[in-house]
């Protein structure tokens, strides 16, 4: 994504309805919005519809911004809330206990970041959108507990558990 050519005058030309000024925001931030989307759900076609919905609900509402600099972060809560009201069905937590074997973050070997894409995609629904979201995206397990609607703790272990199938899956994908 050109953050550069995100400017003031081309959010000002969306909020007045521009085609064109539309379509180039769209050019600029669509890859950012389909991995964010596909991340979460590990499907194509539902990232694919996330992504549409996604520009209709900005292109929609993106009058009411009232912080236009912060028009990125906004597009990026609008796509994972997107995607979590897809995927709401697919998402199951299984209990774990929050104490559960804590991970840590260290990791002895070095792996690309093909390798944890793939590693991540191989998570069960619930626990790879909680990476996503808490890992990958900074969201507080507070907020990501709310939007999964999920309690904090389930949140907690889920990202702990998570870590721990990551862990796992990359040590036996560098062992291949």
């Amino acid at each position: 994504m050109e953050k550069e050519r995100i400017d003031l005058r081309l959010i000002e030309l969306v909020i007045a309805q521009d085609r064109k000024a539309q379509f180039q925001l769209f050019e600029l931030t669509k890859r950012m919005v389909y991995s964010m989307a596909f991340r979460i759900l590990n499907d194509e076609d539902t990232a694919h519809d996330v992504l549409q919905d996604t520009y209709v609900k900005v292109f929609q509402e993106i009058r009411n911004l009232k912080h236009p600099e912060a028009l990125i972060s906004w597009m990026k809560t609008i796509t994972v809330r997107k995607a979590i009201e897809k995927a709401k069905k697919q998402f199951q937590f299984e209990e774990l206990s929050v104490a559960e074997d804590q991970v840590e973050d260290h990791f002895e070997s070095w792996f690309d970041a093909e390798l944890l894409d793939q590693a991540i995609r191989t998570l069960p629904p619930g626990s790879r959108a909680v990476f996503m979201l808490v890992a990958v995206e900074g969201y507080p397990h507070q907020e990501a507990s709310q939007m999964l609607g999920i309690s904090e703790s389930t949140s907690k272990s889920q990202l702990n558990y998570a870590k721990k199938l990551l862990k796992t899956r990359i040590k036996t994908l560098l062992q291949a």
